[in-house]
């Protein structure tokens, strides 16, 4: 993951005009890795490698990186309401690991506190100002807790 320059924003972001268009949908994917912003990078980074490890030392590095991936190109589709918008980042993917790993945590102590730690330290204005993808947010959010309950689900099935 990386900053992006000006000049690349139009070939890895999602621009939802080229989408519309028929090109570069390579961008549902390449946006998660690209920010437009060294603190937004930072943040992503930080909820990736706190929530990240603990999601998978309770399940797997395979199951961390399909929640990423599944999240993550969730929103960059729920994106397309937006209209023509600009979208860099992988906050919609690194909600869907937090809320997955709370949603299997729900009963461990502090998890819920920890979790609703998180979403108001994202969403302070003060850290972001008005750029907050909110739709991407809460769209990570709901597929990570259906991949959380359904991993959970997975595990408590009958044999």
């Amino acid at each position: 993951m990386f900053c992006i320059k000006s000049d690349n924003l139009f070939r890895f972001a999602q621009v939802n005009q080229l989408i519309f268009s028929g090109e570069n949908l390579y961008q549902f994917v390449t946006k998660m890795f690209v920010h437009i912003a060294i603190l937004h990078f930072i943040l992503n980074m930080i909820g990736l490698w706190f929530y990240g490890i603990r999601l998978e030392k309770i399940s797997s590095g395979l199951f961390v990186i399909i929640v990423f991936l599944v999240t993550g190109i969730s929103t960059s589709f729920t994106n397309l309401f937006l209209g023509t918008i600009i979208s860099a980042g992988a906050s919609g993917a690194i909600f869907g690991i937090v809320t997955t790993f709370t949603i299997l945590n729900w009963n461990e102590k502090n998890t819920k506190l920890l979790f609703f730690a998180f979403v108001i330290f994202i969403h302070s204005p003060v850290l972001l100002g008005s750029s907050i993808n909110y739709l991407s947010h809460f769209t990570g959010l709901t597929v990570g807790a259906i991949l959380g309950m359904l991993k959970q689900w997975s595990i408590n099935k009958p044999q």
